[in-house]
């Protein structure tokens, strides 16, 4: 990099690099960005005095940004956690041009709230979509203003909202749930479902199987979820509502998925990118930084994930990204805080397994196109929302991580890619 500067650096050459060119690599020596657009790569030459760096890229990978599911910044009630400020410097550190945004401590379930979150979240050339709570507080008791969220305020300069979610909490009870429904059918949104039956998760914390019970932990067995999302179906398919499921886990589920699409249901799914890195074996070290939830499912489970993605049962993947206090997670593992947060070391830490399973650019899909189809946010294809990454080992370090939370199970892992950078919004940041 050049000498560093205090201003932003908008206007940057990128040397030696592999672009994406939509199939595959394809070595340059040098990208020029100005303002946020490809320009000649001459143009810097003959206009010195707008360049604000050149970065060596040693022939990393240059790809087009990601856009994040799952991603909750705690912020207003919970920002002794955790900022919108904080987050957005971790997607940018990450790569994330954009993200489903959803924070179980803040539900969005009137236009008031949906406007003061839309403006912490504005400024950054960045976009987001927001899922409103179909019930006040997530309390499951109460119906929020669907229709209102979903039309957005012109007086508040609202827009609508993506869809509904759950925040995350255990599916209420059925005529909740089928209520819920029938109200929102009328804003031709889909319904977000994070399956986990209450009765039967109770107090568990990992999955229900063999490690469970060797290590003595309360587990969470396999129906909570099939049950929980057999009862979110049945009601989809009944009331003719668009559903998600975030975050599943078992074999099962996607076997459900499968008959109700054969069914003509309209149901999408995602899967968390710990899901796919480990399995309840971890629980042998007894570190709560594998404290998730869902929780970390058999080994089985995790290759039924991998065979859903390779035959597109699972639509996309989650970072899942939450951020818990140090103090919160160095405690036993059943008394710690679940979640781990995930922007900065999606891309390294996937990239290896999923593009030597599935290819580059199924990879790419599910990192960046997918999971923005879900959102419905669409990409601006001329303006330079890209990430670099290099074919470099990199050891995680509570460094790489914004904000004072590195609640990662990936800390002290040696991944066998690094980022090197992004250009988002205009602006390059060093990873």
């Amino acid at each position: 990099m050049t000498k560093a500067c205090e201003k932003k650096i908008e206007n940057v050459v990128l040397k030696n690099v592999r672009v994406w060119d939509g199939a595959k690599f394809v070595q340059k020596d040098a990208i020029a960005i100005a303002n946020g657009y490809e320009v000649e790569p001459d143009y810097f030459t003959k206009n010195p005095a707008e360049l604000d760096g050149e970065v060596d890229c040693a022939g990393a990978m240059v790809m087009p940004a990601l856009f994040a599911l799952g991603v909750d910044f705690r912020e207003p009630l919970r920002d002794d956690i955790y900022t919108a400020k904080d987050g957005i410097k971790a997607m940018r550190k990450g790569g994330f041009y954009g993200a489903l945004y959803e924070s179980s401590a803040n539900p969005v379930d009137d236009s008031e709230k949906l406007a003061a979150l839309e403006n912490r979240l504005a400024g950054q050339n960045m976009k987001f979509a927001v899922l409103g709570a179909y019930s006040v507080e997530f309390g499951s008791d109460r119906l929020a203003e669907m229709l209102e969220l979903a039309e957005g305020n012109e007086d508040l300069d609202v827009k609508g909202v993506a869809g509904f979610g759950d925040g995350n909490a255990s599916i209420p009870h059925n005529r909740f749930i089928r209520l819920a429904m029938e109200y929102g059918k009328m804003t031709g949104k889909r319904f977000f479902f994070q399956p986990m039956d209450k009765t039967l998760r109770k107090s568990g914390c990992v999955h229900e199987g063999a490690y469970s019970d060797m290590m003595g932990m309360k587990g969470i067995p396999r129906i909570a979820e099939t049950i929980a999302a057999y009862t979110v179906l049945e009601n989809a398919r009944f009331l003719q509502v668009p559903v998600h499921f975030k975050q599943v886990t078992c074999g099962e589920t996607l076997d459900l998925i499968r008959d109700a699409r054969k069914k003509g249901i309209d149901v999408t799914c995602d899967v968390d990118m710990y899901h796919l890195l480990f399995d309840d074996s971890v629980l042998t070290s007894t570190d709560s930084a594998f404290h998730l939830l869902p929780p970390l499912r058999a080994a089985a489970d995790r290759e039924a994930l991998l065979k859903g993605l390779e035959d597109g049962t699972i639509n996309a993947i989650s970072v899942n990204h939450t951020p818990v206090l140090r103090q919160d997670k160095q405690v036993n593992f059943e008394d710690s805080v679940p979640g781990a947060v995930s922007l900065e070391v999606a891309l390294p830490a996937l990239w290896k397994l999923l593009s030597e399973r599935f290819g580059e650019a199924k990879t790419i899909e599910l990192l960046s196109t997918a999971p923005a189809k879900i959102a419905g946010v669409t990409a601006d294809e001329k303006l330079m929302n890209i990430v670099v990454l290099a074919d470099k080992p990199h050891t995680v370090a509570e460094s790489d991580f914004a904000g004072h939370v590195c609640n990662s199970p990936l800390v002290g892992t040696e991944l066998s890619t690094t980022i090197v950078g992004s250009y988002i919004g205009g602006v390059w940041t060093n990873a």
